[in-house]
C-alpha cells in the first residue's frame, strides 16, 4: 500500500510542476511584444531620467521635468532657430541652456549636467526623437 500513495504524491506532483511550467511558458511576452531596447532608451533608464521626466509608455514616474511623451514633436518649436534635433542635444549636452517654460521653479529649476559623452547625447536625442 505505501507503494501506492508514493505514485499517487509522485503523480500529484508531476501534474503541479507541468502546470507550473505550462502558465510560465504562455504567461511570457512573446518575442514579437518585447521590443529591444536602443542604447538611448537604456541611457535613459540607466541615468535616471526617470525620477524627473515621464514617457508614456514606459516605465516611469517622474513629474518634477517636462513629459517627454512626444518631445520630438515640440523640440523643434522651443528655441527659435534650432531644429528638434539641436535642441535636444542642446539640453542635453548643456541643461542650463534652456529651461522649459513653467519648470523654472521646480528643484531649483535645474536638470543635472550628467557629463554625457557625444555618443550617449546621440543615443539620447535618438530615442527621444522615436515615434512614440
Amino acid at each position: 500500500m505505501p507503494t501506492d500513495h508514493v505514485r499517487l504524491w509522485l503523480t500529484v506532483a508531476l501534474a503541479l510542476v507541468l502546470a507550473i511550467a505550462t502558465v510560465s511558458y504562455y504567461s511570457r511576452p512573446s518575442s514579437d511584444s518585447v521590443g529591444v531596447q536602443s542604447p538611448g532608451e537604456l541611457l535613459f533608464l540607466s541615468k535616471g531620467c526617470t525620477g524627473c521626466h515621464s514617457i508614456q509608455g514606459l516605465a516611469t514616474t517622474g513629474q518634477i521635468g517636462p513629459d517627454l511623451t512626444s518631445v520630438g514633436e515640440v523640440a523643434g518649436e522651443r528655441v527659435q532657430g534650432l531644429s528638434a534635433e539641436e535642441y535636444l542635444s542642446q539640453s542635453l549636452a548643456t541643461p542650463q541652456a534652456f529651461i522649459v517654460p513653467g519648470f523654472e521653479a521646480t528643484t531649483a529649476g535645474s536638470m543635472p549636467d550628467f557629463d554625457l559623452t557625444d555618443g550617449e547625447v546621440r543615443a539620447l536625442v535618438d530615442f527621444l526623437l522615436e515615434e512614440r
